[in-house]
């Protein structure tokens, strides 16, 4: 007999390393004199899209198309510190060290931009990589020339920043901060199963999800953190189970420990709420250790409501249901 039930879980999640421990990121824009951009960050880009939204978000400071901005180095020669791919944090700390140098060359872009149309700043316009006049749009000067310009006195558009936000280290008595985290993100999942009473099996069906993202700088980034995460939670709950005896690990390989596959993955309906609340860029947060961390709640309230028998074990395995079901009926 299948058995549906549908479980509930919300989630709060600080990230940035936390607890008052210091955290910052290094980066760097350079406008240089052959239509290029050059945007140095040590970031590691492991799948979520880092490198993607750091390059929308100098774009959207820089008020230029995406395609002119190259990311230069990815090691730490070329490139400073931008902290680990970690803690959520990348978004948050690299996103914020990049629009601030694209700040400080949009500052040059004006200061140099006004000195060349002997104007001010107020009297000038900055769109898709040109500088204009605001009383003649046929009189402009675009980035690179200005660049070549700038180059010959001396100098560059190229500037460097460091995120470095305050952190609170807790009372050592009672472990409480003013903040101990740079914010917070907020997740609700909905999760509908169906269990087979005969084999114990199974299988999710649905999953609604709710997130709380601030800003969504890449909407498209965000719903597959969401979904990648929420299978990865699904893997916990289900099926990834450590089995260890005599200290040894007697499952090492994936034929024995399960992690979730194509076959497993169900269908998904997120929600983005951007409430732009937190200090990231443009009122971003970071989302991708919080996407997994409901689903193993969730599954379980599913189970609960599906077979009336509460679990509060994982991996919730075939077994487990089976027995469960058998000493309940006893």
């Amino acid at each position: 007999m299948r058995k549906k039930g549908r479980g509930m879980a919300t989630i709060m999640f600080g990230f940035g390393y936390g607890e008052g421990f210091p955290d910052h990121s290094i980066a760097e824009i350079e406008i240089t004199t052959d239509q290029k951009i050059k945007l140095r960050t040590a970031g590691a880009d492991v799948g979520q899209g880092f490198l993607t939204t750091m390059i929308q978000i100098a774009a959207e400071v820089l008020k230029i198309d995406s395609s002119y901005i190259e990311i230069v180095g990815q090691d730490t020669h070329q490139a400073k510190n931008s902290g680990s791919t970690s803690a959520t944090r990348q978004t948050f700390f690299s996103g914020n060290a990049v629009r601030e140098a694209a700040e400080e060359v949009m500052g040059m872009i004006y200061h140099h931009g006004s000195i060349y149309f002997n104007s001010n700043h107020p009297e000038l316009t900055v769109k898709d990589g040109e500088i204009y006049a605001c009383d003649n749009k046929e009189e402009k000067i675009s980035y690179w020339e200005l660049a070549e310009i700038v180059k010959q006195k001396g100098d560059n558009l190229q500037a460097e920043a460091s995120f470095f936000p305050k952190t609170y280290v807790p009372d050592e008595k009672t472990g409480q901060s003013e903040k101990n985290y740079v914010a917070y993100t907020f997740m609700t999942q909905v999760i509908d199963i169906e269990v087979d009473t005969d084999t114990g099996i199974i299988e999710v069906m649905n999953v609604y999800t709710a997130l709380d993202v601030g800003k969504a700088i890449n909407p498209q980034n965000v719903h597959g953190q969401i979904e990648g995460g929420t299978v990865q939670g699904l893997g916990m709950a289900l099926m990834e189970e450590q089995v260890i005896k005599n200290g040894i690990t007697i499952n090492p390989d994936m034929t024995n420990y399960l992690v979730p596959s194509i076959q497993d993955i169900p269908e998904f309906e997120s929600t983005l709420i951007e409430n732009e609340d937190s200090d990231g860029p443009f009122g971003a947060k970071g989302i991708g250790e919080p996407t997994l961390i409901a689903a193993c709640p969730a599954v379980a309230n599913a189970v609960y409501d599906a077979i009336g028998v509460r679990i509060t074990s994982l991996p919730i395995t075939p077994e487990i249901i089976l027995n469960s079901l058998e000493e309940n009926n006893n």
